[in-house]
């Protein structure tokens, strides 16, 4: 079965291990990207996130990029 093109708020939050609340936060503060559908609903794009995420990872403490 193929996967959903568009995610709602909540499979989106799952997909990033976050609650609707903070993920609406996100959207809010245009930190996450999002569709808006003509009747104000809000969906999200699976490969969006993966790239949002991977843009948003960090090296842990004490290690450097690269090295």
């Amino acid at each position: 079965m193929q996967s959903p093109l568009l995610l709602d708020k909540y499979d989106a939050a799952t997909l990033l291990a976050v609650t609707t609340r903070q993920l609406t936060r996100l959207v809010r503060n245009s930190e996450l990207p999002c569709v808006r559908l003509p009747g104000g609903e809000t969906r999200f794009d699976p490969d969006d996130l993966r790239e949002w995420v991977e843009s948003h990872k960090r090296p842990a403490n004490g290690q450097r990029g690269g090295q």
